[in-house]
């Protein structure tokens, strides 16, 4: 597992860069009255408004419940790339969860593995709206997740 930082208006959904590579959106389990996945807040409501996801990502919480997903290929400034769920949370009330986090950790390895993916990029997960502090989530992923998988922090969010 590595690191970054990123700052100014970039998203994690600008840095893949091609269709062997991918970004993760950190989610809940709970669905609306709508049909619609809660996507409210944070990099979870970003993806939505960008990538129009909360439909999608409803339609594998019914079928697979919470766990971690290939949501849709998008594609930002450097083409194509996958995104996939990372749930961190049961409900969105909620503190996220260490042990779902460890769990969608192992689940993005298999997806990366069966799709190829060689670089994947996921938010510091359960740390911003999640309340976990990111030292403690690290411990807990740096023996499960690979060089492939870089964690990506924003100065405007993780200061």
């Amino acid at each position: 597992m590595r690191e970054m930082t990123i700052s100014g208006n970039l998203s994690i959904f600008d840095l893949p860069a091609g269709p062997r590579e991918g970004a993760c959106v950190t989610t809940n389990g709970m669905i609306r009255r709508d049909g619609r996945a809660v996507m409210g807040a944070g990099i979870a409501k970003l993806a939505d408004q960008r990538f129009d996801l909360a439909h999608t990502l409803a339609g594998q919480l019914r079928a697979h419940g919470n766990h971690a997903a290939y949501l849709k290929t998008a594609a930002n400034a450097h083409g194509p790339f996958s995104i996939f769920s990372f749930p961190t949370k049961h409900d969105w009330r909620d503190k996220s969860d260490i042990q779902l986090i460890k769990q969608s950790a192992r689940e993005l390895i298999k997806l990366c593995d069966e799709m190829n993916i060689t670089t994947c990029y996921i938010p510091r997960p359960g740390c911003t709206n999640g309340q976990l502090s990111w030292p403690d989530v690290k411990q807990q992923l740096l023996p499960i997740l690979d060089d492939r998988f870089i964690v990506v922090s924003h100065t405007r969010f993780d200061a």
